[in-house]
């Protein structure tokens, strides 16, 4: 027997966890690294490794090139 998804309520509970920051907090604990777009430097993207270390950079080659870290 299959169980029924109810896709709205799914993209609803990952648009709250992503808002109040629950969904990122979770994916590093998983040991997953982010990248996103920085807020305060839309020139770069932003990298959060799972030990919250966070760095700016852009894609050269496939690879993330650190330009600046940030604390």
């Amino acid at each position: 027997m299959y169980k029924t998804l109810d896709v709205i309520a799914l993209s609803e509970e990952i648009e709250r966890d992503s808002q109040s920051g629950k969904l990122t907090m979770q994916l590093l604990a998983e040991g997953q690294t982010l990248y996103g777009k920085s807020p305060d430097y839309p020139e770069f993207l932003e990298r959060i490794t799972p030990d919250g270390r966070r760095t700016l950079g852009q894609w050269r080659d496939g690879e993330f090139v650190t330009e600046a870290s940030l604390l």
